[in-house]
């Protein structure tokens, strides 16, 4: 089952995609289907990150390179350790990754997911003593209790953390 990346006009430039506007659903019971890409800078000529965020938990995952080719497998790499952060249950984490064989790339469809983004970029500015010195565990563990504003929802601010926490406490695990 394809997971979804949509990916933000530079992002899709710098990989040399052509793309349309693409709409799915994951498999039944699948949580981790849809994603957000763009490009990070980092102040180092050449030296880009990509940065994926889930939709809608904002979850957020970054990779070392300028491509979604290029970073696919560090994604998939890189997830299962922030899912266990997150607190999904091994069971969960493992049939989540054995879901993402492949990946298609659509047009980035939210403006507020977009919005998101923007807020998460400023989160990751450096200064970086190296590019090599980007520590990517350390800003994946601060996105994830970082609070973003949810206008028109009972709670005025959310976290990624926040969010898992809620849906897997709704589960009785």
């Amino acid at each position: 089952m394809p997971v979804i990346f949509h990916a933000v006009q530079k992002l899709l430039n710098t990989s040399r995609l052509k793309t349309v506007q693409y709409v799915s659903k994951g498999a039944e019971g699948q949580l981790l289907h849809s994603w957000y890409a763009t490009l990070l800078n980092t102040g180092f000529s050449g030296k880009l990150l990509v940065m994926y965020v889930h939709e809608p938990s904002l979850l957020t995952v970054v990779c070392r390179g300028k491509t979604i080719g290029g970073t696919w497998e560090e994604f998939l790499g890189r997830l299962p350790a922030l899912l266990k952060k997150a607190g999904f249950p091994e069971k969960q984490i493992e049939w989540e990754i054995s879901l993402m064989d492949s990946y298609v790339v659509a047009k980035t469809s939210s403006r507020s997911m977009r919005s998101y983004m923007t807020q998460m970029m400023l989160v990751f500015e450096g200064p970086y003593a190296s590019y090599e010195g980007i520590l990517l565990e350390r800003l994946e563990e601060n996105i994830l209790d970082y609070p973003y504003s949810t206008p028109g929802k009972a709670k005025r601010y959310n976290t990624a953390g926040d969010y898992w926490r809620e849906y897997w406490s709704a589960q009785h695990l």
